[in-house]
């Protein structure tokens, strides 16, 4: 991080003395000795080379994949309206990592856990199973009306 900061500071700096030599030259009425335009050209160049340097610096640590694990007291939330989020820490808790959703995207990711869930739960031992029973728990009596009460024994 620190080297990123410090191809920030090179570029700014590099950037920032082209612009005060532009200053500069729109100021005075020659430049016959094109001492300012050959400065300027230079910090240009310098900022064209930092930034090169810098987006190269950003893209590598961008790209890397961050390995994070749930966020034990707020895993879930919807701070924003819209929004659902889900938010994870480093395993050192040096870094938050934030997953922004829609509301229909959080939907499918749901499901997808839940499916993915289910199947890691069976290829380990079924430690999920005394949590959640099968549905439904009751025998409905092959009633067509499972969301409602069972006519089994109210038939005359």
């Amino acid at each position: 991080m620190r080297e990123l900061i410090a191809l920030v500071q090179e570029y700014a700096t590099a950037h920032g003395a082209a612009e005060r030599h532009r200053a500069l030259l729109e100021c005075l009425i020659d430049d016959n000795d094109g001492f300012l335009a050959a400065k300027i050209a230079e910090y240009e160049g310098a900022a064209t080379t930092a930034h090169a340097r810098l987006m190269t610096a950003y893209d590598q640590l961008t790209r890397t994949t961050v390995r994070a694990v749930a966020d034990e007291q707020l895993p879930v939330c919807t701070w924003q309206k819209g929004v659902v989020e889900a938010r994870g820490v480093l395993p050192d808790a040096t870094r938050s990592v934030r997953v922004r959703y829609t509301p229909g995207q959080a939907i499918a990711a749901g499901a997808a856990l839940i499916a993915c869930a289910a199947l890691a739960d069976r290829d380990t031992g079924g430690t999920l199973t005394p949590l959640l029973p099968p549905f439904p728990i009751n025998d409905l009596g092959h009633d067509s009306t499972a969301a409602g009460t069972s006519t089994k024994d109210t038939e005359s």
